[in-house]
């Protein structure tokens, strides 16, 4: 594996300050592109290594250099090689319209540097619900119409046709993501009927079964291994895990840890994604320091013993942090090892070594009411996805 130092260098051979191509005098005096002369696979393996914003960048060089880049197979590649980053969409107000998407790079040592920020359509207008493949699925969290799917590189959106579902005293679930098996991406959402939509499919939204009644403790699903999950709370008092199979399309119930099953818990409870495994962020009470974070994963997928706590955090001064954790969400883990934590629309970062908190300020902006997510940039294309007539069609911002 190449350093940075010679990922940096890589950098400087291909592009030029003002983002045109490098080039050579040869011995007449005239111009020449070495790069364009390499093999394909070898100018593929470069651009594979480049960070995302001079990949963008690369797409304005030449038309054979943006044809490469926007194949479906450097898309497809591109996805597969590059670590999970951070979305942070900040809101004016707590329940209000968003501020601007701030699309953040994995760095070595914390996501703080902005890729780019976007303040237009369809962001200011929608709430995200999650990512899937450099794709961010949002909607209008009180009434779930319209739903966008969007990539903010390629900067192309999609909204989707209205479904036949109305929400249920506000209470609308909704989640998005990739069927491993039928290689489809689909978009779940249910109030007291279920429908599906599955993208480039041609055909409209699907209502299937009747979903049986329970509080959400958050309406947007978690994906994670080809299904999406709610921490829900049924009429009898039970606390569990329901979960989507978007390859059957059936819904499955994964266990809890037993400590976690209470009341207690659900109201202090939120899943989320460590590593590639489900995990489970609850804040405990205790004596002492009042309040711990405790981060449990299920190791192995549906086995209610494979559940292990991994982590206990210690609670810092909420005075001093700036931040009260009433809720608390695993958003990512970092190269290093750290982890990111969204403490009640207050993205933190937590250091397992030394035991610390400091707060993720991209470019030094401290950002408020903050809706956080795991994201992957990408270059998937809606274009390569969606089929015509099916009443989709794909914008651009």
């Amino acid at each position: 594996m190449e350093s940075k130092h010679s990922s940096s260098k890589a950098n400087n051979a291909i592009l030029e300050d003002d983002g045109n191509q490098k080039t050579t005098a040869d011995a007449g005096g005239r111009g020449r592109c070495y790069f364009s002369e390499l093999p394909w696979h070898i100018m593929l393996e470069i651009l594979l290594r480049l960070h995302i914003e001079a990949v963008i960048r690369c797409r304005y060089v030449c038309k054979a250099w943006r044809e490469l880049l926007l194949d479906p197979s450097f898309a497809k590649l591109h996805c597969a090689s590059k670590p999970m980053g951070v979305v942070l969409q900040s809101s004016l107000f707590p329940h209000g319209n968003s501020g601007g998407l701030y699309l953040l790079e994995p760095q070595e040592q914390e996501p703080s540097s902005i890729i780019a920020k976007f303040n237009q359509f369809p962001y200011l207008e929608s709430t995200i619900v999650n990512s899937c493949h450099g794709l961010i699925c949002s909607c209008d969290i009180l009434m779930a119409d319209p739903i966008y799917i969007s990539n903010p590189i390629t900067g192309e959106y999609l909204i989707l046709p209205k479904g036949e579902t109305k929400p249920d005293f506000g209470q609308f679930v909704s989640g998005f993501g990739f069927s491993p098996k039928t290689k489809q991406y689909k978009v779940v959402k249910y109030s007291e009927s279920l429908e599906i939509y599955t993208l480039g499919s041609g055909t409209p939204w699907r209502r299937t079964e009747h979903v049986p009644p329970a509080r959400h403790r958050s309406l947007f699903g978690t994906f994670v291994n080809g299904a999406l999950h709610w921490l829900v709370k049924l009429p009898n008092g039970s606390v569990l895990i329901r979960s989507f199979d978007l390859d059957d399309e059936k819904f499955r119930t994964i266990p809890l840890p037993l400590s976690r099953c209470s009341d207690a818990s659900f109201k202090s409870s939120n899943l989320g994604i460590l590593g590639d495994c489900l995990s489970l962020s609850s804040i405990v009470m205790d004596d002492a320091s009042g309040w711990d974070i405790e981060i449990w994963v299920m190791k192995e997928y549906g086995v209610r013993e494979s559940w292990i706590r991994e982590l206990v955090i210690k609670s810092p001064s909420p005075c001093e942090q700036g931040w009260n954790p009433e809720q608390v969400q695993v958003i990512n883990v970092l190269k290093n090892g750290e982890i990111v934590i969204n403490c009640g629309g207050c993205p933190v970062i937590y250091n397992v070594g030394q035991e610390s908190f400091r707060l993720l300020k991209p470019n030094g902006i401290f950002l408020t009411h903050v809706n956080a997510i795991a994201h992957a940039s990408s270059f998937v294309s809606l274009k390569d996805i969606i089929v015509l007539g099916d009443g989709s069609e794909v914008g651009e911002f």
